[in-house]
């Protein structure tokens, strides 16, 4: 089935994109070898234009969402280091936060629309070595038998994977990728891995402006309760941009195929098309009438927006090469 995802909006291409940022997590203050885990009660953690969900029941002591650490200690097993990446700090910085187990990451409200390019993630300490070694209440990775010594009919063919889920503003546009953070689901045993580094997470292949990310785990080891694998996450340098004074308009014209190979068709509506590569330089003007098309053949591959002016303002749509 082919999906076309429309982003509509009010203003120009030249206003609407803006340069990437960071979300490094450098601007919190922690003394070394600490973090952050709400508890403080100021809610939610915000980093320029992005706010990662917290959430501490000061009752329980007990957290959700993202916290944020410098903890270095990758070898110490157990929920007591629920606060360490496998790697031992940040993506060459000190700074990281630490995800568990729901929750999101999404723009401000005062950004109605923005995309998030990428991020970077890895197992955590905690995880890390509970999947390599067990623990009182997760399997060994690898072994036939539970935690509780009883074998659970996997052959040792275990995996925890998590799926990056993204979401548009309007509420409808979802689409998502799978990541292993472990799989030992290979012939060769030799093969078998528990990812220990910061991994890229590439998103500008997905067709629609992303405004909030949220995560979902899996694994081979589940008990009466879910699953028995830690379900912690490692983030860190989330790149985005944000998109100033958006506001989401009817649909007034449709594009495909996205992704384009050659020919992209455009139909709805009356007005002029202009195309524009990421860096916002124009490349063509058009005039569109209810059916028109572009030749992208010619085009590097890569993100592309087109601008329709129309007699009800200005639309844009993300399209892919």
């Amino acid at each position: 089935m082919k999906k076309i995802y429309l982003l509509v909006a009010a203003i120009s291409f030249s206003s609407l994109v803006s340069s990437q940022m960071v979300a490094d997590f450098e601007n919190f203050t922690l003394t070394p070898e600490s973090y952050n885990n709400g508890s403080a009660g100021n809610g939610s953690f915000i980093d320029e234009s992005l706010e990662f969900y917290n959430f501490y029941d000061a009752g329980w002591m007990s957290w959700n969402g993202f916290s944020i650490s410098n903890i270095t200690d990758n070898t110490t097993a157990g929920w007591g280091n629920q606060y360490s990446a496998f790697p031992g700090s940040g993506l060459n910085s000190s700074n990281y936060s630490i995800f568990y187990p729901d929750g999101t990451i999404n723009f401000l409200s005062n950004f109605e629309f923005g995309t998030i390019d990428s991020l970077f993630i890895t197992n955590t300490t905690y995880t890390a070595i509970s999947m390599r070694d067990g623990d009182d209440f997760a399997k060994q990775f690898g072994s036939s038998l539970n935690a509780n010594g009883v074998d659970d009919g996997t052959n040792g063919e275990d995996f925890l994977k998590v799926w990056i889920i993204a979401e548009g503003g309007n509420g409808s546009d979802k689409d998502s990728i799978e990541f292993f953070l472990a799989d030992y689901r290979f012939s060769d045993n030799s093969q078998d891995y528990i990812i220990d580094q910061w991994t890229k997470i590439d998103l500008t292949g997905i067709l629609f402006p992303i405004y909030s990310i949220r995560f979902r785990f899996e694994s081979s080891d589940n008990g009466d309760f879910g699953m028995n694998t830690p379900s912690y996450l490692a983030v860190d340098n989330v790149a985005y941009q944000p998109y100033l004074g958006v506001a989401e308009k009817e649909n007034v014209f449709q594009v495909y195929p996205n992704p384009v190979e050659d020919i992209l068709n455009l139909k709805g509506s009356e007005g002029e098309i202009r195309v524009f590569n990421l860096k916002g330089e124009l490349l063509t003007v058009s005039e569109h009438i209810l059916e028109s098309q572009i030749d992208f053949s010619d085009f590097d591959s890569g993100v592309y927006f087109i601008e329709m002016h129309h007699e009800n303002g200005v639309s844009v749509q993300k399209i892919i090469k």
